[in-house]
């Protein structure tokens, strides 16, 4: 729907959502959009497109984070202040006294309001903790009642006849997307080029057609909304819908619907239709598995199938029991799934400099150091496999079923990245020994029961503490030197768990230096105080396999490849 379109059929305050964070803009739209009064024209993940979509949306408010790469809240603030009117309400976390220069600055260049966020790429509590505030604080900038009255809900006039002349024209043929109109008897006025179009093989003849026909094929909710809104009832809240099409297939529709005064007669309805199927949707996520400076290195890169040695700190990710959830849930449901999941993945990866180099099926892999280094880039890796397992706990709350579980490797080290494959088709990646052992380690948190295990190489080069320990010293296939293997923990394990900590870490020295009568002692008492850790047992019936070798066959660590 173009901007000229969207003002002239919709009566609702204009939100533009401004975050790198592709969860907090989905989130924050949310709360926006529960509003009937509000309605979020449009999404922006930095302050250059966020100036654009400024002059090409001309929204009324604008909620602005004040943390931003490349372009800051304020230099976005103070550019914005000299192009738009508009308000612009700045999204910060930094609300503290240390940090009030930050919120003075912002107030001082035209900032509306200054509204307290919670930081970190994921945020658990945004809605219960601050979604009136967001709401309440943008009704009061832009005038709004505190209490909207059902009543009071404007339909579009009757001096902008929708029936014929010029804006009927630009909404009914000048359109991509579907829009019809109905009378106050449910019959079809007119409907667009796009509609006939987006609903092929639903009768859409003006006069014969009627909400009732077009609807009759499980679309039920929707003709109950159309009657309401003709009825008198307040507009519903934009929504994606599943249209029931003629011949029983479901096609994902972006549904508005919205009071409209005919010359002449009683109230009507306008039903604007948008498409939102499945290839558009994956393809805009495609588009954005790369930060802008990623992206821009790979653009620019000599198009050859030469490559450089480069440090990096590798990550893989995989669902778990995920043949049996595609089964259960159906390839639609799990497009959607694992369109959302790769989504939030995403997010939390680009947060922290890392870059998605591809996804595989339900696992994806990602980097951290290319095609710059930060310094910190084992760091970075770590944090974000953290991140990630707590954006799931977010995702849970959003889906039906089962929580989702994933597994994640990290490994760092030396490996070769470029532009690779054949002249025609090229990849930015990378290859080497790191990468095969981020892969393998992935694989062995399913063994472990970990959620996330990292290598030794990764261990010794984290600057900031992490609540982790060693398990197990390990080799893989075509890797001669081994490596310890360290579980990460999610959250901190507390101070309770030092008992069996304590005991695990005595059973795994004992263990790797083939004292495996007194490393079963202490890993059995590590699995008396806590039952549920998997990794014990493991390393527990490995002694058992120990003690039946002979003196000097055990070399201190394990092959995975073994079973």
């Amino acid at each position: 729907m173009t901007a000229l379109a969207a003002k002239m059929i919709d009566v609702r305050k204009r939100i533009l959502v401004v975050d790198d964070s592709l969860i907090m803009r989905q989130l924050v739209s949310e709360i926006v959009d529960s509003d009937p009064d509000l309605a979020v024209v449009g999404t922006a993940e930095n302050g250059r497109v966020a100036i654009q979509k400024v002059r090409q949306l001309a929204p009324d408010a604008v909620l602005l984070d004040i943390d931003m790469p490349e372009m800051t809240g304020l230099e976005t603030l103070r550019r914005l202040g000299l192009r738009s009117p508009c308000k612009v309400i700045i999204l910060s976390s930094l609300v503290t006294n240390q940090d009030a220069s930050e919120r003075v600055e912002a107030l001082r260049l035209g900032a509306a309001a200054v509204i307290g966020k919670p930081s970190g790429g994921v945020s658990l509590d945004l809605k219960q903790r601050r979604a009136s505030e967001i709401v309440g604080v943008l009704r009061q900038v832009l005038a709004l009642p505190a209490i909207a009255d059902p009543a009071a809900t404007p339909a579009i006039g009757a001096a902008a006849d929708l029936t014929a002349g010029p804006i009927a024209e630009l909404l009914f043929a000048g359109l991509d997307i579907a829009v019809l109109l109905f009378d106050h008897a449910g019959h079809l006025v007119r409907a667009s080029e796009a509609a006939r179009r987006v609903l092929h093989g639903c009768d859409l003849e003006p006069g014969r057609a009627t909400i009732a026909s077009i609807c009759d094929t499980f679309n039920h909710t929707l003709a109950s909304e159309l009657w309401d809104v003709i009825g008198g009832h307040r507009a519903p809240p934009p929504q994606e819908i599943d249209f029931a099409m003629p011949d029983y297939s479901w096609i994902p529709l972006g549904r508005t619907i919205l009071p409209v005064e005919l010359p002449g007669q009683a109230r009507g309805a306008l039903l604007v239709l948008d498409d939102i199927s499945e290839k558009r949707r994956l393809q805009a996520l495609l588009n954005k598995t790369m930060s802008s400076a990623v992206a821009e290195a790979v653009m620019t890169a000599s198009p050859t199938l030469g490559g450089e040695l480069r440090e990096v700190s590798v990550l893989f990710a995989d669902i778990r029991g995920f043949t049996a959830l595609a089964t259960a849930l159906g390839a639609h449901a799990v497009v959607d799934l694992l369109n959302e999941y790769f989504s939030y993945m995403t997010d939390v990866i680009v947060a922290e400099g890392g870059m998605v180099d591809k996804f595989m099926g339900d696992g994806l892999m990602a980097l951290f150091g290319l095609p710059t280094g930060h310094g910190d880039d084992a760091d970075r890796a770590v944090a974000a496999a953290r991140k990630m397992q707590r954006a799931l706990t977010l995702l849970s709350e959003r889906q039906a079923g089962p929580p989702l579980r994933i597994g994640i490797g990290v490994c760092t080290g030396p490996v070769v990245a470029g532009q690779i494959g054949s002249p025609a088709r090229l990849n930015y990646t990378v290859i080497g020994e790191a990468v095969n052992l981020a892969s393998r380690l992935e694989t062995a948190t399913k063994l472990y029961g970990s959620q996330i295990l990292i290598c030794g190489e990764t261990r010794s080069r984290l600057r900031r503490p992490v609540p982790a320990r060693q398990i197990d010293r390990v080799t893989v296939a075509g890797m001669d030197t081994p490596t310890e293997v360290h579980e990460v923990f999610v959250h901190e394990p507390g101070p309770t768990a030092a008992g069996w900590l304590g005991a695990f870490d005595m059973g795994l020295k004992a263990y790797l230096s083939g004292e495996v009568r007194a490393a079963l002692d202490h890993l059995m008492r590590a699995a008396t105080a806590n039952s549920e850790d998997t990794t014990t047992r493991v390393l527990a019936q490995r002694c058992r396999r120990l003690a039946l070798l002979k003196p000097g066959e055990w070399a201190g660590h394990w092959s995975l490849d073994e079973r």
